[in-house]
Formats: C-alpha cells, sequence, structure tokens
C-alpha cells in the first residue's frame, strides 16, 4: 500500500509506503511520482519518504525506488530528503541504495519522527 501527495503551501512531496510493495506496485508508485514531481514546477521543495511499516522491499521494488530517489535528486528545486523508518532493516536498506549512488548530504535516514520533521524544516 502506498500514498503520494504534494503539499505547494509547505513544498513537501510526501510519499509512504506500508506493508509490502512489490514490484507492479513500485511501477504504479513511480507514475505517481513522476506527477508529483512535475506538480513542484521548478519551485524549492523537500521528501518526505515515510516507510513506517514497510516490510523489506524485494530487489526489483528496491532498484525502483532508488531510480525514484535519484530522479528526484536531479529535479530542479529539490532541496533533501527525510527518510523516515521504523525497522533497522529498511534503514539498511535505504542507506545502501543511496551509498550505491555516491552517497548524498541532502538526505537523512531516522527513526524519529521529530528528526525528520526539524529536518525538513531546516
Amino acid at each position: 500500500m502506498w500514498r503520494v501527495e504534494y503539499d505547494p503551501d509547505e513544498r513537501l512531496l510526501k510519499l509512504a509506503m506500508r506493508e509490502t510493495v512489490f514490484g507492479r506496485d513500485m511501477r504504479d508508485l513511480a507514475r505517481a511520482h513522476a506527477r508529483a514531481l512535475e506538480a513542484t514546477a521548478g519551485q524549492a521543495f523537500k521528501v518526505l519518504l515515510d516507510l513506517r511499516g514497510l516490510h523489506p522491499l524485494d530487489a526489483e521494488a528496491a532498484k525502483i525506488l532508488g531510480d525514484m530517489k535519484r530522479v528526484a535528486a536531479r529535479v530542479t528545486g529539490y532541496e533533501g530528503r527525510a527518510v523516515l523508518v521504523d525497522s533497522p532493516t529498511i534503514a539498511m536498506q535505504q542507506r545502501n541504495s543511496t551509498v550505491e549512488d555516491g552517497g548524498d548530504a541532502r538526505e537523512l535516514i531516522t527513526l524519529e519522527e521529530a528528526t525528520a520533521r526539524e529536518f525538513l524544516r531546516s
């Protein structure tokens, strides 16, 4: 199960995934994510990737999510991403996808919602 929404007032793109998300679901999410990125219209924005309650992704879904993160980071106006997790396994999976790309100083992976919110406000 997933959800994507862009709040132009907050300039925040929110993606949430819960339970099990397979490759076919992730492809649908990627299309919705692309539309949300278009809605930013080049304005400054940040991303909240809420993965609390998500089961580990299979290889295909993890690759697609990594691709989505790379695409967002290249969009004009992108200022950073907070990845909110409640599982060390999901945190490790997200760190690995970022490390594979050479790292992203604009990404924070955290288990604490307050920390994620503070990062997004800064």
